[in-house]
């Protein structure tokens, strides 16, 4: 049995690499991710898209998360839309994006 410790080892890494790639989950933005929201305009953008907004002076900070729960914000923009979009992919993207 000492002698086929490893070929075990071998498999049991081999069936963890196969599963990640083979079982599916969401991944995205998370919720605490900050975003700029203008209050006058009712709408979120990503500190990426920051600088083509068009905002006005009435703009605070508050996380994604807060920005979803409350729903009276829509996104700026495309690009802000593609910041938080969700996808799905195998387990590895997710932990490693």
């Amino acid at each position: 049995m000492r002698k086929h410790r490893w070929l075990i080892g071998v498999a049991v890494s081999l069936l963890i690499v196969i599963l990640g790639f083979v079982i599916q989950v969401e991944y995205g933005a998370e919720d605490s991710e900050r975003v700029i929201v203008d209050y006058t305009l009712n709408l979120y953008s990503a500190p990426e898209c920051f600088d083509e907004a068009g905002f006005t002076n009435n703009i605070s900070e508050m996380t994604y998360g807060d920005v979803e729960d409350g729903s009276e914000f829509l996104p700026e923009s495309t690009c802000t839309a593609m910041e938080f979009q969700t996808s799905r992919g195998p387990l590895w993207f997710a932990w490693f994006m």
